[in-house]
């Protein structure tokens, strides 16, 4: 069966194109009785505007294509889907329509840019917290509204949405040091990491606070449960020395868990995890965590996006940073 197109609605109706093209246009001059009809026939015939189409055959410079770019990588933590579904689910209540461009390698970005040259996106959201710095930059080159996740520009050109990372670490600090640890540790995820960077300084900072020595730093590479069970695995004895440890985030604390059910040295280590992803909460794990305000990221990193969109002008410096929240569980 073919697809019923906006010609074929107007000879069935026998109106004109331009009647059927302005009854899908907000603002455009129609009479009610009139689109209502057009908008009926579309819906019991099956007929609907192609949007994309549209935006590419319009010159006008308002005209839109209703796309947004998500770049967003390392979907080997919960966390990257979860706040990925979050910011999908804001989109669409804004009537956007989310690309993904999975980025998981940094060589990979250069060639996701230029695919996406091929759409007329509106704008990009860019989950870099997983990317390095250099990203930034890359981003830039398309020219396009773009609103950071997860990291701020160095040069204060892009604004960013961020969860107060170093509150985090103060929380998780105040957590330990009421639970009575006194040999502290962190677990960051990538080393270049902004967020690591910042939960680590939090924690020290808290620990200072309180008359502590600072943290014993310790690096898995990534944020994936994989690498905090093959941290576990290969650095056992370093835990074994520690009696409570801050992981940078959910999915490397329960990697730890996981090992360390397999080592009785480790039975007595206090876990504090980050992000506070569905998963931490399984009766498995009941991970006592530092809850990331995902939602309201979402809201704000769209809010921002679209404000752009429609040419308000932003302070492209802006660092909004969002609190978080301390989930004690078992």
């Amino acid at each position: 069966m073919a697809r019923m197109t906006a010609a074929m609605l107007a000879d069935r109706l026998g109106v004109s194109r331009s009647a059927v093209s302005r009854a899908f246009t907000p603002g455009t001059r129609l009479a009610p009785a009139k689109r209502a009809m057009i908008l009926e026939a579309a819906r019991e015939l099956g007929y609907h505007p192609n949007v994309f189409a549209s935006a590419l055959s319009t010159p006008d410079s308002r005209s839109r294509s209703h796309l947004v770019a998500i770049l967003m990588g390392d979907f080997a933590s919960p966390f990257q889907s979860w706040l990925f579904a979050a910011l999908t689910r804001e989109l669409q209540a804004h009537g956007k329509l989310p690309v993904l461009l999975n980025v998981d390698e940094v060589e990979a970005l250069d060639q996701a840019i230029l695919r996406l040259g091929s759409y007329q996106v509106d704008g990009v959201l860019a989950v870099v917290g997983s990317l390095p710095p250099s990203c930034v930059s890359q981003c830039l080159t398309l020219a396009l509204p773009l609103v950071l996740l997860g990291r701020s520009d160095p040069a204060g050109r892009v604004p960013s949405i961020q969860t107060d990372n170093h509150l985090a670490g103060r929380l998780a600090a105040d957590y330990l040091l009421r639970r009575g640890v006194h040999r502290p540790g962190f677990l960051a995820g990538r080393e270049d990491g902004e967020a690591s960077r910042a939960r680590a300084a939090g924690f020290a900072e808290g620990l200072a606070l309180a008359g502590r020595a600072p943290p014993q730093w310790l690096c898995a590479g990534r944020y994936s449960h994989d690498a905090g069970l093959a941290f576990c695995r290969q650095h056992g004895d370093t835990l074994a020395s520690l009696d409570g440890l801050f992981c940078a985030s959910d999915a490397l604390a329960m990697g730890i868990l996981d090992g360390a059910r397999q080592q009785p040295a480790l039975q007595a280590l206090t876990l504090v995890g980050c992000d506070d992803v569905p998963q931490a909460a399984w009766p498995a794990y009941r991970l006592t965590t530092i809850a990331q305000p995902v939602s309201q990221l979402a809201q704000q990193a769209v809010h921002q996006l679209l404000q752009h969109v429609e040419g308000m002008p932003l302070a492209t410096s802006h660092v909004t940073y969002l609190p978080p929240t301390l989930i004690c569980r078992s």
